[in-house]
């Protein structure tokens, strides 16, 4: 394995994402993150492209976990010792918490080391499962004058890695805050996980992408940034939702973080999802991404009755939409969306139509990537959120 990658907060997403955008390579995943041997690697194309990796890097050497020591892995890593000083950071992914704990304990001895080799060091640590966040990589320069030192175990050998590349969290920020038309009102969908659904979809080019709840535009954003499809469509009921998307568009544009070309793509209507075909010819659509609708916001504290009519009435809002755009669809079509589950103190509930997908006429798809082989959907939820998004992959049978 020549290369890896470090995943977000979503570890078993973000596999699928990158399996689904580079099918048929062999990986090993080690906790949150993955090693993979890419032919066509290219680092920073992959990072724009990706909204769930946040770092990837090079191997630089295999050991045996018995022989790891910090003076081994320095002399992995000489042609980087140069300065006389450094920043590094020091995170190890995988293998069984004894393991990983004694390589963790590495990182001073590390230090000590480069103080023998007459180099001051600085230790700098982070808090998440995937070591220094992205930001601090990228403040602290450590791909270029430091070293973000990457362990990874697997079996009875130590992966050593070294940072080359990390998401560019100004960017995707300023697509998230940045944009005049957002509403918490609303509900609001990250743009990073609107960019692993449109990557999930794997868009054809010159194909067409529909978003039939496009709110204020969040999936059409990053399909433009993502995507050679030559058509991105996106309605809602709401004259609203049409208006931000529309807003959103112009103001990406102004930006420059779009095109002419890419804006020129993106169309919007008024509709109902269960009435597109009053809007759009027949097997017209190659891809549907999509949200759909979530339901009210919840406090935590509602009755199981209550949370039960909300995952009623959106399970009767998927079953009719999935009805209605069955026509639409070309041959060999795929639907990515979201169901959603509510939780609070009384109960769960949530969407669940795999017994009725079939006399729809269409299968769930399994996720791709190790173990994600058998697993249908995958469940997005932010810590001490009551709404939980259950991302399913959809084709027609």
């Amino acid at each position: 394995m020549k290369n890896f990658l470090i995943f977000g907060s979503h570890p078993a997403l973000s596999l699928a994402e990158f399996c689904a955008f580079r099918p048929g390579l062999e990986l090993t995943v080690c906790g949150p993150a993955a090693l993979v041997d890419d032919p066509a690697w290219d680092g920073l194309a992959y990072l724009n492209r990706l909204g769930g990796t946040v770092k990837l890097g090079k191997v630089t050497a295999v050991l045996d976990l018995e022989k790891t020591t910090a003076s081994v892995i320095a002399d992995k890593l000489e042609n980087r010792l140069t300065a006389k000083s450094l920043d590094f950071g020091w995170s190890v992914f995988g293998g069984s918490p004894t393991d990983r704990k004694r390589l963790e304990r590495l990182a001073l001895s590390f230090k000590k080391e480069l103080k023998n080799r007459k180099i001051s060091s600085r230790w700098v640590t982070g808090k998440a499962a995937g070591g220094i966040a992205p930001a601090a990589v990228a403040k602290l320069k450590l791909t270029s004058a430091g070293l973000d030192v990457c362990l990874f175990l697997a079996g009875k050998k130590v992966v050593v890695g070294l940072t080359t590349d990390v998401q560019d969290a100004d960017a995707w920020s300023r697509r998230d805050y940045g944009r005049p038309g957002r509403s918490g009102r609303a509900g609001m969908l990250p743009p990073k996980l609107a960019r692993i659904l449109v990557n999930l979809a794997v868009v054809p080019d010159g194909g067409t992408l529909l978003d039939p709840f496009c709110g204020s535009g969040t999936i059409l954003m990053e399909a433009a940034l993502a995507t050679r499809s030559g058509k991105l469509i996106g309605s809602d009921i709401e004259a609203r939702q049409i208006a931000d998307t529309d807003r959103n568009t112009e103001w990406l544009l102004k930006e420059k973080i779009i095109g002419q070309e890419d804006a020129r793509r993106i169309n919007t209507f008024i509709a109902d999802a269960r009435e597109l075909s009053k809007h759009l010819p027949e097997k017209s659509v190659d891809r549907i991404v999509t949200e759909g609708y979530l339901g009210p916001p919840l406090s935590g504290h509602e009755t199981y009755e209550m949370i039960k009519r909300n995952a009623d009435r959106a399970t009767k809002l998927w079953e009719e939409s999935l009805a209605a755009w069955r026509p639409l669809l070309k041959p060999r079509a795929r639907i990515v969306g979201i169901w959603p589950g509510y939780q609070t103190a009384h109960g769960h509930a949530f969407v669940n139509l795999e017994s009725k997908l079939a006399g729809l006429g269409y299968r769930l798809v399994p996720f791709c990537g190790g173990k994600l082989q058998s697993k249908a959907v995958i469940i997005y939820k932010r810590p001490n959120q009551h709404v939980s998004r259950r991302i399913v992959i959809i084709e027609q049978q």
